[in-house]
């Protein structure tokens, strides 16, 4: 036991920077959304959706450090492929944030789907590469138990993703929506208010509000301003990924869902090993990823989604546990081969 106790106190000796990073990252981020992540009377400032953004890409980058640095040592236990696959998820998650900064704040443009959207994808792809490649070498021996509650959790997530994306209930069309216009309102409620309103009337009513709606300035961002300052070959790129905008969704629930059921089996696969510790963080970091984009998919397909929703902590702890789990397995490693017996040449 004194010895376990021992091992333990100089892997967090050695983790020292990287969790002070990770771990002073976390406060930073939860302090802002803490302090200004409520809105005041309905109304946000509008710095504070670029300073969430800004964490996101801070955080996502402190992993891909971490997870490059495991990448590159000889000695990492779980394999450099595993880390430089997730170092490359890592990395291109950081970069389709970057890509989002630059899409809407700089060049205006506030389709549904950018160039970000691209990079989020190849994101999921190299993540479960890695995790395949942590899986697939090691023999897991499943009791029943343990097989029931696996694919349980993968049937629990596919089919609450599928609904989410799906068949999760649209926002009644009597409701005022960011694209709604009170043509569409008023119009709405002619069709269902009572009979005692002739016809004459409320053709009179919709004329009114149709004449007003004409007159009156559109507060909808159409998906590229005319004023928008981007160059051409963006602005044609924007028109191209309009046409798949209906499948964005669909990428993320299957690649949220992959990765769920291949961080339980990690999970299991590892419990009580040497270096389960590291792919505990790693399983609960693909959760939070699977939790913020669900979120994401819902409010999107609700029609009430704000940049900079208190959810959208969970990708900033994503990318740390990323980060963490990377930092833990480097201690790990480094603590098996200083206690590893060297053999003596004569």
């Amino acid at each position: 036991m004194a010895k376990v106790q021992v091992d333990r106190e100089v892997i967090m000796r050695k983790l020292g920077p990287a969790n002070a990073v990770c771990g002073g990252w976390a406060l930073l981020s939860v302090g802002v959304f803490l302090l200004w992540g409520a809105p005041i009377s309905g109304d946000r400032s509008d710095w504070f959706p670029l300073v969430v953004s800004l964490l996101k890409v801070g955080a996502f980058l402190i992993s891909t450090m971490l997870c490059w640095r495991n990448a590159q040592a000889s000695d990492i236990l779980s394999g450099r492929t595993v880390w430089q696959a997730i170092a490359a998820g890592m990395a291109f998650h950081a970069l389709g944030d970057i890509t989002l900064i630059i899409w809407r704040s700089v060049w205006g443009i506030t389709s549904a789907v950018s160039l970000g959207d691209v990079f989020y994808g190849a994101s999921y792809i190299f993540l479960a590469i890695g995790f395949l490649q942590a899986v697939l070498p090691r023999p897991i021996n499943l009791n029943p138990l343990q097989t029931i509650g696996i694919a349980s959790a993968g049937v629990v997530g596919i089919l609450l993703a599928c609904w989410i994306n799906f068949y999760a209930p649209s926002p009644d069309a009597s409701s005022v929506t960011t694209g709604a216009t009170s043509t569409d309102i008023v119009l709405h409620n002619l069709n269902t208010s009572s009979s005692n309103t002739s016809s004459a009337e409320a053709t009179d009513i919709s004329a009114q509000v149709v004449a007003t709606d004409a007159a009156a300035p559109s507060d909808t961002p159409s998906e590229t301003p005319p004023e928008s300052s981007a160059p051409a070959i963006i602005q044609l790129i924007n028109e191209r990924l309009s046409r798949v905008t209906g499948y964005i969704g669909l990428v993320y629930v299957v690649g949220d869902c992959a990765l769920v059921v291949m961080a339980i089996a990690l999970l299991v696969a590892f419990w009580g090993g040497t270096y389960s510790e590291a792919w505990k963080l790693l399983a609960l970091a693909a959760l939070c990823l699977y939790v913020a984009d669900m979120f994401l998919i819902y409010t999107v397909g609700q029609g009430s989604y704000r940049p900079g929703s208190p959810w959208e902590i969970f990708w900033i702890l994503s990318a740390l546990f990323f980060g963490m789990g990377a930092g833990i397995e480097h201690g790990i490693s480094a603590q098996m081969q200083q206690r590893r017996p060297r053999r003596q040449w004569l």
